[in-house]
């Protein structure tokens, strides 16, 4: 969210034609509102408009890993100057650690009810996630309950990173863009996906063929789902290679890319891939902190403003 400031008036009329605005600001950041502080936002960040932009994340506990959302948002405000935006992260283990009152602390939830007791009328919610998985489909339901009546006049998702068939095709296209410069003929490059469960973990399977297609020695496993770690090893040694770099297909550099990939644990990609007896190299660098990547889900929130005024 935008930084919390508050201008003060340099003259006298501006003071007495502020002042009942000043004090209600004011009352409002010191309101307690369900345990929590109400937050409020400097109005020289904010345009004064019925339409709203909220980038919807993950999260990340680590200082540092926010440099994915913190480009898009970036990104976002530059091509949208009208809209208001607003970023959102939709862990609630990461939103505990950080607290309410963090920049990037609080739920979709929070502040689209917020957005919505402000006077936004039209809002375009995009989904920084990178597969339609549980984060996805329950922003998506959140998104539902908000259209209508005592809603907003109109909602829109942009969909994730690998939202249907045609964005798997071009992110695969894309993901040879960023390979490791350091990158010698005949090495592997294995991204690291997050997993979920049920149907929407075949999206892996979906960008491992259309990589697999593209350049035989590009694999992507997942952490928490199949195929896992094991069996990227065992297509590793049926492809005869000797180094493997590692990469995360996840937005943020947060702990499953420094940590459960490229720690030094015993438990990680890294550590595994060594004791398999292949050379690594890791490489930690956010999904989303990828100018090529970015704009793929900045094409998706752009095609979401489009349909709110459709």
């Amino acid at each position: 969210m935008a930084d919390l400031r508050l201008e003060r008036p340099h003259s006298p009329v501006a003071s007495r034609r502020f002042r009942p605005c000043l004090f209600r600001v004011l009352t409002l950041r010191q309101k307690p509102l369900s345990g929590r502080t109400v937050l409020r936002y400097s109005r020289d960040r904010m345009p004064d408009t019925q339409n709203a932009i909220l980038l919807a994340a993950f999260g990340s506990r680590l200082p540092g890993a926010e440099a994915s959302l913190d480009a898009i948002r970036t990104r976002a405000r530059e091509l949208y100057p009208q809209h208001r935006v607003e970023t959102a992260l939709t862990s609630g283990t990461v939103r505990r650690h950080k607290g309410a009152q963090s920049r990037h602390g609080q739920s979709p939830e929070d502040i689209l009810k917020g957005l919505l007791r402000e006077g936004v009328r039209r809002l375009a919610v995009q989904s920084l996630h990178v597969i339609p998985g549980d984060e996805y489909k329950s922003l998506e339901r959140l998104v539902a309950g908000l259209k209508g009546a005592g809603g907003f006049e109109r909602i829109e998702l942009g969909r994730p990173l690998l939202g249907n068939a045609d964005d798997v095709r071009l992110v695969a296209q894309t993901l040879l863009t960023v390979l490791p410069e350091t990158r010698l003929p005949g090495e592997a490059v294995l991204l690291m996906g997050h997993g979920t469960r049920g149907r929407a973990n075949g999206v892996y399977q979906d960008l491992a063929d259309e990589l697999r297609a593209l350049d035989p020695l590009v694999l992507i496993g997942a952490l928490e789902a199949e195929p896992g770690l094991a069996a990227k090893v065992d297509e590793l040694r049926t492809l005869g290679v000797c180094k493997v770099h590692l990469m995360p297909l996840l937005f943020a550099r947060g702990v499953h890319a420094t940590r459960d990939m490229a720690g030094e644990g015993k438990n990680s990609w890294r550590a595994g891939l060594a004791n398999a007896g292949f050379a690594c190299e890791t490489h930690i660098k956010g999904a989303g902190e990828h100018p090529v990547l970015a704009g793929i889900w900045l094409d998706h929130l752009r095609e979401a403003v489009e349909r709110l005024s459709a």
